[in-house]
């Protein structure tokens, strides 16, 4: 997580040059703070008379008592002649003390090349990394947890499971996507996914103690498929 700190906000000082090139479309981070809860939204602007196709990174990264948290949102989208256009939308918990860095990156869909770019810093000063210069076609986004999570209850249990991943020596490869949709009552199907596959799936309870369960359960699924995969591997090499 430290190395990816320091490669987004090297690579935000770098291209800045290149991104203002295209000021025909403009990226734009909106954010509302209300009693400890961040929103978030990315928007793209267009100030050109033509259409553009184009793709979005929009990348959250916080830093509490528990660590360092990730987010990251990504997509194809269309922009119409001066059309102001929102990409996405986070909320971020956030204690008084917590640090938070958001990164806005909007691409030409076909050449890649980043156009416009926007970042947001509350409380910086809670990440410390070296600054070490790293090209952005060596940006590396892989390894990430993407909380995707609506209610209270499903951020605890991010960050629980979160808490508990970084603790492990060696992490997923991939992308840990957790998402949250409401179900029956006032309970919510929480799903991790991983490789567009659903490696574990159940239905919140309103108490702490069940979901750090939960939050160690998903970890083992998670540790299990990652076995699996890695055998997998090594069986086709053969």
């Amino acid at each position: 997580m430290k190395t990816l700190i320091t490669i987004l906000t090297v690579l935000f000082c770098c291209i800045g040059l290149e991104a203002q090139e295209t000021a025909a479309v403009t990226g734009k981070i909106i954010s509302e703070n209300n009693e400890g809860q961040v929103k978030i939204k990315a928007a793209a602007i267009s100030n050109s008379q033509t259409f553009a196709d184009m793709n979005f990174i929009l990348i959250t990264l916080k830093k509490g008592k528990s660590g360092t948290s990730s987010n990251k949102q990504s997509g194809k989208f269309s922009l119409k002649p001066n059309e102001t256009r929102i990409l996405s939308e986070t909320y971020v918990n956030l204690a008084e003390k917590d640090g938070l860095k958001v990164y806005l990156f909007l691409k030409d869909e076909e050449s890649d090349r980043t156009i416009a770019k926007d970042s947001l810093e509350i409380n910086p000063q809670q990440f410390t990394a070296e600054i070490t210069y790293i090209p952005e076609k060596d940006l590396e986004l892989a390894g990430l947890t993407i909380d995707d999570t609506k209610t209270r209850m499903g951020q605890m249990f991010y960050e629980l499971f979160f808490k508990k991943y970084n603790q492990i020596p060696e992490k997923y490869d991939g992308t840990v996507i957790i998402t949250e949709l409401p179900s029956f009552g006032r309970n919510s199907r929480i799903t991790v996914t991983v490789d567009d596959r659903v490696i574990y799936s159940f239905l919140s309870k309103p108490d702490e103690e069940s979901v750090e369960a939960e939050a160690q359960t998903a970890l083992n699924y998670l540790a299990d498929y990652t076995a699996n995969q890695s055998l997998r591997d090594r069986e086709f090499k053969y």
